[in-house]
């Protein structure tokens, strides 16, 4: 027995962490150790037949073994623990930084195109949203394939989602993430080159996979355009004046190809236009952009033509012929019988100008003479205010073709300014002939 507490208190020694153990226990057990020393004495012979034998050596080896296996493999075991400590704290970092909402602002690829103030701005928006909902069905609970399968709209992935309640409340969650999260840019056309535009991500949901967000972007890159002289435009379709000086009409012709370039300011045709005055001429916003798409620009989109050329009334040598034509239109209109008489008075003239798309005449003459129609029979009186006129083509040679004269009258009104107000809206201006001096 002393032999095996002198084995046992040799291997304790080499391990120093356990003398405080054999202390212990030789104190709490003199008994133990008398009776240990007395069997010794009594036993000596068979102990040291014994250590000649290989028995006694195995424990030693064992305790060795054990020994030695925490020595030298040590460092190994420190490195797989120090591994394992690792693993899970990357673990937990993991779990903790995947459920945080990611920044996806620098997935956001843009694009200008086209010219100078009509840039347009595209963007890879499909990838954008696809990553939106890639994010929010991973932070829900899917895994990477689950993920990418469920944005394909792989009908496989959907059938299983289907089928399992926890994946379809899983998809559920998924989808009211991708529905809280919106991105715009605040500007994608009409751009030029130095402009910033904004694109920004808002959620309103504090659980979206995504960060709410914003990222400017200066604009560059848009090509300049040629500038086309609208001078050399209205070269192509001059503007005309027909009529009279103080009755003239503006008419724009049309270039071989029929193109119109130009429209009256206000969509309006003047009239009653004398020389000196100026018609304002805008470009067909068509023809604005059919050349912006050929990469052209107008230098300006309005242009000034000063009326000229306009002939005065007396130059015309019949044109006292048609206001004689009226009064004899009028008369043969109202005759007396035996039953009423008329009486006819003069109210006065008016002469409008009528454009007119034929090459042989200047367009037409529309004059009319505004009467006060008395009718009388017996007791009775009616006062009624009546024009009675003629259309006549304006030649070449300023002369009025009265053979293809029309006639135009009206069915009177008892109201006379309402009747010259009428004739105001129609075009029609007050005729003041000149005497020839």
């Amino acid at each position: 027995m002393r032999l095996r507490k002198e084995i046992i208190m040799s291997e304790f020694e080499k391990n120093p962490a356990n003398d405080e153990l054999v202390e212990k226990v030789t104190e709490q057990t003199p008994e133990l150790t008398e009776t240990i020393e007395q069997g010794h004495k009594e036993d000596q012979p068979n102990i040291e037949e014994e250590s000649k034998s290989d028995q006694v050596v195995e424990p030693k080896q064992e305790g060795i073994s054990l020994q030695t296996l925490l020595q030298t493999k040590r460092k190994e075991i420190i490195a797989v623990l120090a591994i394992v400590a690792l693993a899970i704290v990357a673990f937990v970092g993991y779990n903790i930084y995947d459920s945080q909402p990611k920044s996806i602002i620098g997935e956001v690829k843009v694009q200008f195109s086209g010219y100078e103030e009509t840039g347009k701005l595209t963007y890879n928006s499909e990838e954008i949203a696809s990553k939106i909902e890639e994010l929010s069905y991973r932070k829900a609970g899917f895994n990477n394939n689950q993920a990418k399968a469920l944005v394909q709209k792989d009908p496989v992935a959907y059938s299983e989602v289907s089928r399992n309640p926890k994946l379809a409340a899983m998809l559920q969650k998924a989808e009211a993430m991708i529905t809280s999260v919106q991105f715009n840019f605040d500007r994608t056309s009409e751009l030029k080159n130095g402009d910033e535009v904004t694109f920004t991500i808002t959620t309103n949901s504090q659980s979206a996979a995504v960060k709410a967000e914003k990222k400017t972007f200066k604009v560059a890159d848009l090509k300049e355009y040629e500038k086309v002289s609208t001078a050399d435009l209205l070269k192509e379709t001059p503007v005309t004046f027909t009529g009279f000086n103080g009755y003239g009409i503006a008419s724009i012709t049309e270039n071989p190809n029929k193109d119109g370039y130009f429209n009256f300011e206000d969509n309006k045709r003047p009239t009653n236009l004398k020389n000196g005055d100026t018609v304002t001429l805008t470009v067909s916003v068509t023809y604005i952009n059919e050349l912006k798409s050929k990469g052209k620009v107008v230098d300006n989109n309005k242009v000034e033509v000063t009326v000229e050329g306009l002939k005065d009334l007396k130059d015309v040598k019949n044109f006292a012929d048609l206001l004689k034509k009226n009064d004899d239109y009028s008369k043969s209109e109202n005759q007396n019988s035996s039953f009423s008489t008329y009486t006819l008075e003069s109210q006065g003239s008016y002469l409008k100008v009528i454009p007119e798309e034929n090459k042989k005449s200047n367009g037409k003459v529309s004059l009319i003479t505004v009467y006060k129609v008395t009718w009388s029979s017996g007791n009775s009186k009616e006062v009624r205010y009546k024009y009675y006129g003629y259309q006549a083509y304006l030649l070449k040679d300023n002369n009025l073709d009265l053979d293809a004269a029309s006639k135009v009258s009206s069915w009177g009104s008892k109201d006379l300014e309402g009747l010259k107000a009428e004739l105001a809206t129609e075009g029609y201006k007050v005729y003041e002939e000149k005497k020839s001096e």
